[in-house]
């Protein structure tokens, strides 16, 4: 008996989204971390979910060391590459501060909502 193959539209029920959603993220990181052993690689994986809660996986060192050591890269590329090659590195650039951006973002909407919710807590019992 194989496996039959999955149409690729959004689940439209909420709980089987989780599910979906969980299941496929632990896959995705074992995908990643068997990645990183075999090829020995240093590797960040990122995912927010549909709340947009952040999961990261991150092997080997921290993942603020990979981003730093990934940031020098950046920079000695611009150094090396000249004019030319610093178009081809800006968009990486670009999408790594939308990224922060959007991590910062869902950080301070948790916080404003844990807040939330003690206020409500203290005050309704």
């Amino acid at each position: 008996m194989g496996r039959r193959k999955v149409e690729l539209k959004r689940i439209e029920d909420k709980s089987s989204r989780q599910v979906t959603f969980s299941k496929r993220r632990s896959g995705l990181f074992k995908k990643a971390h068997q990645l990183a052993v075999l090829c020995d690689l240093e590797l960040v994986l990122n995912v927010f979910s549909g709340n947009g809660r952040p999961y990261e996986f991150s092997s080997g060192n921290s993942l603020s060391k990979i981003l730093e050591r990934y940031l020098a890269h950046l920079e000695s590329e611009k150094i090396v590459g000249g004019d030319d090659h610093i178009a081809e590195v800006r968009p990486i650039w670009i999408l790594f501060h939308d990224f922060f951006f959007y991590f910062c973002l869902s950080v301070l909407l948790y916080v404003i909502l844990f807040v939330q919710f003690a206020v409500c807590q203290f005050f309704l019992g």
